[in-house]
């Protein structure tokens, strides 16, 4: 049996091979198109439903590979389908009507495991380890952000020391890879389940009701974790000093969170128009400094809860 195409079907290919083809280039395009990159897929497979929406997926796939193939691009297909899964993988699990926090966990999961195989079936094709291929892929990002930093006018000084030390900052960024894929992943599907919200009300489809995200808040007893994760840094053993710094890393990342809801909670009592939001966020994200008083406001909410959220309940 034939499934009848929607007539939706060839222009969600074309977009969504658009999207992918952003990607591919090396301009700022490539950035963007990174975040949105599960968009079209996760409104199309919602749309269209699930079998059309694999066959939009799939199509989408092979186009991009003939341009890739075309154009020269050394840009590995295994990257667009990590990213673009997110789509297919978060439709499945909207569907749910999950909270938030379950929403973000079980697609980040997913996400997981699919990284997971991916890793693991280059290392049966290279017959190294995982963690060699991880190693080596941190060697290359750390060479070509070398290269990078050469060509836009970096001080030798500057460079001579990050080359010096090369080895050790590879070596630092690899045992960090659990927590920086999972925040990255995280902040990646909280970013799109905030689009799609956008796009999805816009053209009238049902999406999860997360409640008010302006008034998250983390339980107060989850800083202890916090507490005693920064303690095991200090122990003078390397397996609990590593596992004690990613712990820190994640948790730093969900008390961020919470610091961007209570910004967002200001700026809806002062009901501020969204442009003036968007410099908002702008500036925090560019900005290490904002980004480290919202992780301190997130922190310090335990204690002096600015929302003010029990006396309001």
């Amino acid at each position: 049996m034939v499934l009848p195409l929607h007539r939706e079907f060839f222009s969600a290919v074309a977009v969504t091979s658009l999207v992918f083809i952003a990607v591919t280039t090396l301009s700022i395009a490539s950035t963007f198109g990174a975040v949105l990159t599960p968009i079209p897929l996760l409104y199309y497979y919602s749309r269209l439903g699930r079998m059309q929406g694999i066959m939009v997926f799939l199509s989408s796939l092979v186009i991009v590979m003939l341009v890739l193939k075309i154009t020269g691009s050394q840009l590995s297909i295994f990257h667009l389908i990590l990213l673009g899964s997110l789509g297919p993988i978060l439709s499945e699990v909207l569907r749910k009507n999950y909270s938030i926090e379950k929403t973000v966990t079980f697609s980040v999961s997913a996400m997981f495991m699919l990284g997971l195989c991916f890793l693991l079936y280059f290392s049966l094709s290279a017959g190294k380890a995982p963690w060699h291929i991880v190693e080596a892929y941190i060697a290359e990002l750390v060479q070509t952000n070398v290269d990078t930093y050469a060509r836009i006018g970096t001080s030798p000084e500057q460079l001579d020391l990050i080359r010096n030390n090369m080895v050790q900052i590879s070596k630092v960024l690899t045992e960090l890879v659990p927590s920086f894929f999972l925040v990255g992943t995280s902040f990646f599907v909280w970013l799109n389940i905030l689009i799609g919200k956008v796009l999805f009300k816009n053209k009238g489809m049902w999406y999860p009701d997360f409640g008010n995200l302006s008034t998250w808040k983390i339980p107060d007893k989850v800083v202890w974790i916090v507490i005693s994760a920064g303690v095991s840094i200090l122990i003078p053993f390397s397996p609990i000093r590593i596992l004690g710094v990613n712990i820190v890393i994640i948790m730093l990342f969900a008390y961020m969170m919470q610091g961007l809801s209570i910004i967002n909670f200001f700026f809806d009592k002062k009901n501020l128009p969204w442009f003036l939001r968007a410099i908002g966020y702008f500036l925090i994200f560019v900005q290490q400094f904002l980004l480290i008083i919202v992780i301190g406001l997130g922190l310090i909410d335990v204690w002096v809860n600015f929302r003010k959220l029990d006396k309001a309940k």
